[in-house]
């Protein structure tokens, strides 16, 4: 299989040669450009590095413009590494390092071409510089000495390394790249000899969610180049931001075209909405370092930014590694405008302070300056000048140039490039210890003019299964600046990053250490992320100190749920009210918390309203105050009144409106104003008790004695008509034993009420968010214990209503009429507004009370105010009166009514003045004067 995968690359190889040849001789040759540089050495290590850019035209020549930091510090970085192990002559027992460093050109094309250097001995090939013509016509071969290359360094960009990874795996040669942070790299089913000494894309773009979670933006945009970089660190990104709920509002895949970038910054613009709070303000760049400077200037040209004035909104870059901090192409003119404020992580990395003294101090003419032949051309594009001029030129001369200390910015990926030779070197120091243990180069002035000896077969022919996993992968060290270096096992370094942050307006201090115009604000590792947001350009002179916000959608206020606008878009939401009795039991939905629940303020949970806010009436609230004052009034006077009546006990009017049935009117009465103090109560099952005993009684009483004051005149009246026989139990003693058994049948119904359902309390939900203590029986169960007592009214009622024609100058039917009808009219009101306020247990209870209390008023003053009145201010008609018609009455019915003299005057004088007597002379009666003293007597 080997064989076969050597043999068609070797086709390939010469097929691809022989073509270029013809198409463009100079393609591959010498003249005008440097394809290689070559070290000698016992160990060949290779190198590949962007040393040009990539050129504009890609019909011409593959290469652009040579490049300082990315290309040639890289290539210096290695050469001066190697020369540092070299010069140990102790380590690799006296074998020396050499290299073979290729420039990619930033082309993977290109790149993989030139690799095909790495591995012609292997596939036996050779290349166009080893033919030379010395008369110019027939080309000799030259010998060159060859060495395979047990390891190569680079590349820089992903898509270059993926190229030239593909090939150095068919032939097993190690490759360790100081630059590629591709995440398919760490994939050992493809790439099985690739390790670096930089993080893979997985943590950047971790590191990059982190970033953006950390000043809550959830709704960014995303642009990439169209590349191996571009898509598969774009991808990383959106599997992170998937995770962690991060919207992405467009991609764009751009490439190097000005209509395609136009058009991706249009659609880039549209959904920042700059008229709106809300929009993709951050746009997250994904792209190789060649894309920044075009994408820069469409974006201030498309935006309109201009200098000196402060745009409402802008663009906010959040950056990969891939964004070069000392490209200065990046903002010159207006790209500056477009590029502040931008967030760029870089890998974190050191100055190595020694090799900026070896690089400072290349000249034109030193062996080591010579040696990179890339050096003179970077001499020659720099400082615009020529080399090998004649003495009398006045052209510039570049011998006479020195790389200048000031304003001298290293490229950032130094130290790893110094990381991955050192890296192979310990590698190989290890294998040689393993394989030939006993191999020693002499190096002692005996020896030192003998022939040197050759490399032992092992380490000759290195394979690179076991040089990767036995060797490279364990290798552990510190580089030139105290880093501890090591790998895991995918090859991958330690993931460290530094943020930096563009503020090319600030002010910068005399000891500042950042580089130019980028501000270091933070670091992000594995384990943990700093940022300094003191140091963000929003809170630097003129910034507004406030975050910039790029999100779909602002957060909903406490109490509102997102209404996703789409299914698959969980960034952008419309806000929806929750009811007041729910709480959100995520940001997007609303549950209900259930009766006598009620949500919390911060709305994520619930409470139970019986532990907080348990409702019932109280002492100092005015729903009791008022209905206590009035009760209060009520006993006070019936007191007055009970007074008045013991006072007055014996005089005619006291005796003419029974006693007895008086005073249980009036206890009755004090029963009924004592309920108020009952219902306004906290319920407990001893109030409940007495409530559903109590106020059924205090009306039965009252309503009984009343029933039997009407139905004893009645029948009086109705016997008088028909015959001069006295009806039955109508003596005092005979009403108050009516009396008792009638309030006993109510009091005996709610005994027995008690016994079936026990008196307690339960929770009444009048409303969602109030919860009442209250007795366990319904409302209109409460209602059914007053049925008897309505019973007795409409009855007392209906008597009031048959005894109307009763003389008004007898007794009181008149007034225990006008008690009934505006009890009546009392009790219904009541009934109506109690079940009408059933949703404010306050109103209720208060209407209850003064229906009560209004109930006692109304018999209180319709029944006892006239007798009062004659007690106190009529005294003259509270005696007894001794005339003829009283004499005529007494003899014509004693036989009748023995034992009733004294009650027959004390009612004749108290009640009959003598006009009304006459009128009653005059009415229609057959026997006038002898029908009025039978009424008379028996009243």
């Amino acid at each position: 299989m080997f064989s076969l995968l050597a043999m068609a690359t070797q086709i390939l190889a010469n097929v691809n040669a022989l073509a270029q040849i013809v198409d463009d001789p100079s393609y591959l040759s010498s003249h005008g450009h440097v394809r290689n540089i070559r070290i000698p050495g016992d160990l060949i290590i290779g190198g590949v590095f962007p040393v040009h850019a990539k050129a504009d035209n890609p019909e011409g020549h593959p290469c652009g413009e040579i490049a300082e930091t990315r290309g040639v510090h890289r290539v210096e970085a290695m050469l001066y590494a190697l020369d540092i192990i070299n010069a140990q002559k102790d380590f690799l027992r006296g074998y020396k390092l050499g290299a073979l460093i290729l420039d990619s050109c930033s082309n993977p094309a290109y790149a993989l071409n030139q690799s095909l250097d790495f591995v012609r001995d292997l596939i036996g090939s050779s290349d166009v510089s080893e033919y030379q013509c010395a008369d110019g016509s027939t080309p000799e071969n030259k010998y060159v000495a060859r060495k395979n290359v047990v390891a190569v360094v680079g590349g820089s960009y992903s898509s270059v390394t993926v190229q030239i990874a593909n090939l150095l795996r068919l032939f097993r040669i190690v490759q360790v790249s100081p630059a590629s942070t591709n995440a398919d790299l760490s994939d050992k089913s493809r790439f099985e000899y690739f390790a670096r000494t930089v993080p893979s894309d997985n943590y950047q773009a971790r590191a990059m969610i982190d970033i953006a979670l950390n000043f809550n933006w959830t709704y960014v945009s995303l642009v990439y180049s169209a590349d191996e970089y571009g898509e598969l660190g774009a991808d990383a990104f959106k599997k992170e931001a998937r995770r962690v709920n991060i919207c992405i509002a467009i991609e764009e895949r751009i490439s190097n075209k000005k209509e395609a970038l136009t058009e991706s910054i249009d659609n880039l613009i549209k959904k920042l909405q700059p008229d709106k709070q809300v929009g993709a303000r951050v746009v997250v760049l994904f792209v190789g370092t060649e894309y920044v400077p075009e994408l820069m200037l469409q974006t201030a040209e498309r935006m309109k930014l201009k200098g000196g004035t402060k745009e409402q909104k802008k663009i906010i870059w959040l950056a990969s590694e891939g964004w070069d901090r000392n490209n200065d192409a990046y903002t010159l003119g207006t790209r500056k405008l477009a590029a502040e404020g931008a967030i760029v992580l870089m890998l974190e990395s050191q100055r190595v302070p020694s090799f900026e003294e070896y690089f400072l101090s290349l000249h034109p003419g030193s062996d080591k300056f010579e040696r990179n032949k890339w050096l003179r051309e970077l001499w020659m594009h720099k400082f615009n000048c020529e080399f090998d001029l004649p003495p009398e030129s006045t052209v510039n001369r570049c011998e006479a140039h020195r790389q200048p200390k000031e304003d001298f910015n290293p490229d950032d990926k130094i130290q790893f490039v110094i990381e991955a030779v050192f890296a192979i070197a310990h590698a190989l120091q290890a294998m040689k210890q393993v394989v030939c243990p006993n191999d020693t180069v002499e190096t002692s002035w005996i020896s030192r003019h003998s022939k040197i000896p050759d490399v032992c077969t092992p380490m000759t022919h290195i394979d690179g299964d076991v040089f990767y996993n036995k060797f490279l992968l364990n290798v552990k060290f510190k580089d030139l600046v105290g880093k501890r270096v090591h790998f895991s096992p995918q090859g991958d370094g330690p993931a460290h990053y530094t943020i930096l942050n563009y503020q090319p307006n600030r002010v910068r201090s005399g000891d500042s250490s950042d580089r130019g115009d980028y501000v270091e604000i933070g670091r992000w590792s594995e384990d943990a992320m700093e940022i300094d947001e003191t140091l963000m350009f929003w809170n630097m002179e003129g910034g507004d100190g406030k975050a910039p916000v790029s999100q779909c959608s602002l957060p909903c206020p406490r109490g509102y749920r997102k209404q996703l606008i789409k299914v698959d878009e969980i960034c952008c939401w419309a806000c929806g009210k929750c009811d007041d009795f729910e709480f959100l039991v995520n940001e997007t939905t609303c549950v209900d918390c259930g009766k006598g629940r009620w949500p919390t303020k911060d709305r994520t949970d619930c409470y139970d309203l019986a532990h907080h806010e348990l409702k019932h009436m109280r002492w100092n609230s005015w729903y009791s105050i008022v209905p206590a004052g009035f009760a209060v009034i009520g006993i006070l006077a019936t007191l007055v009144v009970i007074v008045i009546y013991i006072q007055y006990n014996e005089t005619p009017v006291v005796k003419a409106s029974g006693r007895e049935l008086s005073y249980i009117l009036l206890v009755s009465m004090i029963m009924c104003y004592s309920m108020t103090f009952v219902l306004v109560s906290r319920p407990t099952p001893l109030v409940c008790a007495i409530k559903r005993t109590g106020i059924g009684f205090a009306f039965s009483c009252l309503y009984a004695a009343m029933f039997v004051k009407t139905n004893r005149i009645a029948r009086i009246f109705s016997q008088a008509t028909r015959s001069a026989q006295r009806p039955g139990c109508i003596s005092p003693i005979s009403q108050v034993l009516i009396t008792v058994l009638l309030a006993g049948v109510q009091l005996l119904g709610s005994l027995l009420w008690l016994y079936i359902v026990p008196p307690g309390t339960r929770h009444d939900y009048p409303t969602r968010d109030q919860v009442v203590l209250t007795c366990n029986v319904p409302d209109h169960q409460f209602l059914y214990s007053l049925a008897y007592d309505a019973a007795l009214i409409v009855l007392c009622t209906v008597y009031a209503v048959k005894t109307r024609k009763v003389p008004e100058n007898f007794n009181e039917t008149k007034f225990i009429g006008f008690s009934m009808y505006t009890t009546c009219v009392v009790w219904l009101s009541w009934i109506f507004f109690f079940f009408g306020t059933g949703s404010d247990f306050q109103i209720q209870t208060t209407s209850l009370c003064i229906s009560i209390s209004m109930s006692a008023n109304v018999a209180l003053v319709c029944i006892f105010s006239p007798k009062l009145w004659i007690i106190l201010f009529e005294k003259h008609k509270n005696v007894r009166k001794q005339d003829g018609e009283y004499r005529l009455a007494k003899s014509s019915y004693r036989s009748t009514l023995c034992n009733t003299d004294e009650i027959s005057a004390t009612q004749y004088t108290a009640l009959l003045s003598d006009q009304r007597r006459r009128s009653s002379r005059k009415s229609s009666q057959p026997s006038p004067s002898i029908t009025s003293n039978a009424h008379d007597t028996f009243l």
